[in-house]
């Protein structure tokens, strides 16, 4: 595939891929909100211990192996089978193993009640890795016009299950029943849509080769679990199950940039860096490129969710008024993460993936060192300090690396981003200066100060259509991929 296509073909994915996300999104986040009038922070907190072990455990249910098919280019059905039966019977073996220690975790964190929370939502495990290998190969052929569809419909369907359950008093049952069903009905589409062919015996040999790139996967993933679920153990442990309720919730609102817009670029960039992976010129061009989209839409949205937050808790959510300030220091978090979900695939994409672990260990460090004190000190906002510090820390080492492995100047990273912040801060001066004047000329309630918050977005657009020229060759080069 020549340079033009390869082009073409990832910006037609990301745009499938941003669509997608921001129909599922905009769903799964309006489902967050319902569920937070009809729930409590209580049941919020119960439910987010069982996601908290499953998801512990579920970070060794693939072994890297998805990856490790991603990056290979030959006999794809023979690596395809072999993953399949390996990622089951591994899946199924975990299963048993997280239904025998739920017991040692509803006495960790004190709470029996989680017990058979853990034990029923633990079945996601296998349910999730067998939808994923058709959709590993979706992503392998950059067909995320198809691969859109299970992630779509498969968090339509749990927001709108869980919205159902809550409603008829299942409580934060409500959380467990939407996961298990939206999984299964993931499995049916995902299916459908890749059929693949499935040998009854998997190659001892060919399981060897894709587990030696898969390994440092595995314990990348290990590491960027930890970084990301450590925190949680211990507000749960430290602060109790409502306080863990509030911590979630504001990881879930605060993180919306990094969880849009990683999980679009993410997908996309991987393969399509895989493409070219060798071409060392064309891969830090396309990085470049990639870099200065995502700081065009992560650095404004970063800034809007801040800007916005304290009202609209306020005004529609008051009982989760102490879920604002973490709400506003877990959004820089996601800003950076959403800032640097390139790099990560630069790395896997160069077959070195191994050069993310001693980025994430010294993460890891961080949040272990600072965590304790800064929860004893200042509770929920203290873990919020904390992750803050080790994901600023993370991206400038990634940068470092990065720059690096693709003979990457800074200056030119700078240069890709730089407008993007000037507009950025020009536009929060604007709206916050029209906030001031209406609030001292008219005394403007709260809800008028909300309406005049969201503006920012607005105004941001309207300054941005400035960069005419880059943003018609966006635009231009998105209806050129529609279009093939």
């Amino acid at each position: 595939m020549n340079s033009d296509g390869l082009k073409r073909k990832v910006i037609k994915g990301s745009f499938f891929v941003m669509g997608a996300n921001i129909v599922s999104r905009l769903i799964s986040l309006l489902s967050t909100l319902i569920l937070a009038k009809i729930l409590s922070p209580e049941d919020f907190g119960i439910v987010g211990y069982g996601f908290l072990i499953v998801s512990t455990i579920g970070l060794i249910k693939e072994m890297g192996l998805n990856s490790a098919l991603i990056y290979q280019k030959r006999n794809v059905e023979k690596f395809t089978a072999t993953v399949f039966w390996a990622v089951l019977v591994w899946s199924a073996f975990l299963y048993m193993v997280t239904f025998l220690i739920a017991p040692l975790a509803g006495s960790f964190f004190k709470e029996p009640r989680i017990v058979l929370v853990i034990r029923v939502l633990s079945l996601s495990l296998v349910f999730t890795s067998i939808a994923n290998i058709p959709m590993t190969l979706m992503e392998k052929d950059i067909d995320f016009k198809k691969r859109v569809i299970p992630d779509v419909i498969g968090l339509s369907s749990y927001g709108l299950i869980s919205i159902i359950a809550a409603f008829l008093g299942f409580g934060y049952w409500s959380f467990v029943i939407g996961t298990l069903l939206s999984d299964i009905i993931q499995i049916f589409i995902s299916f459908a849509l890749k059929p693949i062919k499935i040998f009854i015996r998997a190659e001892k040999k060919v399981f060897k080769e894709l587990f030696s790139f898969g390994k440092n996967v595995v314990l990348l993933n290990i590491m960027n679990f930890l970084i990301r679920n450590v925190d949680d153990f211990f507000v749960g442990r430290l602060l109790g199950t409502a306080s863990l309720g509030i911590y979630q919730f504001s990881y879930r609102i605060g993180n919306i940039t990094a969880t849009n817009i990683t999980n679009v670029f993410g997908k996309v960039l991987y393969p399509g860096f895989a493409k070219i992976s060798e071409d060392i010129s064309r891969l830090r061009g396309a990085f470049l490129n990639s870099f200065k989209y995502i700081s065009f839409l992560t650095i404004p949205l970063t800034v809007y969710i801040i800007l916005i937050i304290p009202d609209f808790i306020k005004i529609f959510l008051p009982k989760w008024e102490g879920a604002i300030l973490p709400i506003q220091l877990i959004a820089y978090f996601g800003g950076l993460r959403s800032l640097g979900s390139g790099i990560g695939s630069v790395f896997l994409a160069r077959g070195i993936p191994g050069k993310l672990v001693p980025i994430s260990i010294s993460q890891l460090c961080v949040i272990l060192i600072l965590i304790y004190p800064l929860l004893k000190l200042l509770g929920i906002v203290g873990a919020c300090i904390t992750i803050d510090i080790s994901q600023t820390l993370a991206f400038v080492l990634s940068i470092t690396i990065c720059s690096k492995v693709i003979a990457l100047k800074l200056h030119d990273l700078f240069l890709a981003v730089e407008k993007t912040i000037l507009f950025a801060i020009v536009s929060l001066m604007l709206v916050i200066t029209m906030r001031l004047l209406i609030e001292y000329i008219w005394g403007v309630k709260e809800l008028h100060v909300f309406l005049i918050n969201l503006s920012y977005i607005f105004v941001y657009i309207i300054i941005q259509s400035f960069q005419r020229g880059e943003l018609r060759s966006l635009i231009k080069e998105i209806k050129l991929s529609i279009g093939e």
